[in-house]
């Protein structure tokens, strides 16, 4: 996903499609009724915070959070006001090991991974498994640890690329 609204707002409407395929038959295939997955409309005052970068400011102009709990292990974008808190609380602001960056925590999986934006703009996403969280500093040799994409909106893409891949195979997405 590029900058601007009219490719961000193309993107939405391509995830909220590919959500809807995911779980239209997802009771015949998994025995039980999916949750709750949507694709939130945005909240411009939420996104207009210091702590955000203009690169997030940029989605959540055009998004709100994702809720995808049965996509795979489940997927989630934080909204803008959570990445925000966070940030500013200082809970997790720098990544070492494999990697160091400064960054910004904005999605997670079902299974612990965080995905954090390194700054400054036009920066990588980087995959954080669960590891040690010390003083505001994500410390990992794990190699899963990894750069999840170059920048936010190839992880975007990614994303949307996962769910079609999903409602298509019923094969659990992999950022």
């Amino acid at each position: 996903m590029s900058a601007g609204a009219g490719r961000g707002q193309t993107w939405r409407e391509d995830l909220r499609e590919a959500v809807a395929s995911a779980v239209l038959d997802f009771e015949d295939r998994y025995g039980y009724p999916p949750g709750e997955n949507v694709v939130r409309e945005p909240d411009p005052i939420a996104a207009v915070r210091p702590a955000i970068p203009d690169d997030l400011v940029d989605l959540y102009a055009t998004v709100g959070a994702v809720d995808l709990p049965d996509i795979g292990n489940g997927f989630f974008l934080h909204t803008a006001s959570d990445v925000a808190h966070t940030h500013e609380s200082r809970d997790l602001r720098h990544v070492r090991g494999r990697h160091v960056a400064d960054v910004v925590v904005f999605a997670s999986d079902g299974g612990g991974t965080q995905y954090a934006l390194a700054t400054p703009a036009g920066s990588p996403v980087y995959r954080l498994p669960p590891s040690l969280v010390l003083d505001g500093i994500y410390t990992s040799e794990d190699p899963r640890f990894d750069v999840a994409a170059p920048d936010l909106p190839t992880f975007l893409d990614r994303l949307l690329h996962a769910v079609q891949t999903f409602a298509a195979s019923s094969e659990p997405p992999n950022l």
